[in-house]
């Protein structure tokens, strides 16, 4: 109870609720994944770090980390397996699947999200790279594709 005799809503409700409604604009996100759809979650500020990437910032840099990966990966989607939030983090375990050089690839991220107004501010991504690039190696069909989005611009 505050002096005034109202009960105050605690700022930890607001914040899962908050980190709820990101984590759910998330998953329909990808769940039918698009530069636009996912730059939509994303503050005009971001930061993102993940395995095989450079540091990104910046919606335009967003922009292009988003085309690369669907120039490699077209039909990529992801499925949220769990979630949590503890000191003002979301942490989101994210099944990504997609066809890679004619056959299935799948791989789990765990994404450390910092929002900003319900943005992501800084997102960290944690996964095996050694075993998607084993993937990638393993299947010829892929390699052009893998090499040439490296060079996707805006």
């Amino acid at each position: 109870m505050t002096t005034t005799g109202k009960d105050e809503t605690p700022s930890s409700t607001a914040d899962d609720v908050e980190a709820a409604d990101f984590v759910r604009r998330f998953a329909e996100a990808w769940a039918n994944p698009s530069p636009d759809r996912l730059n939509s979650l994303v503050h005009p500020d971001v930061e993102f770090i993940q395995p095989l990437e450079r540091r990104v910032t910046g919606h335009q840099q967003a922009t292009r980390l988003w085309r690369r990966i669907f120039a490699r990966i077209p039909d990529l989607h992801g499925e949220v397996l769990s979630w949590g939030f503890r000191d003002g983090i979301v942490y989101i375990e994210l099944r990504l699947i997609g066809t890679l050089g004619g056959r299935p690839i799948e791989w789990v991220s765990l994404d450390r999200i910092q929002l900003d107004n319900g943005k992501v501010r800084q997102r960290v991504a944690y996964f095996d790279p050694l075993s998607l690039i084993s993937t990638v190696l393993r299947r010829p069909r892929a390699w052009r594709r893998w090499i040439a989005a490296q060079r996707v611009r805006d």
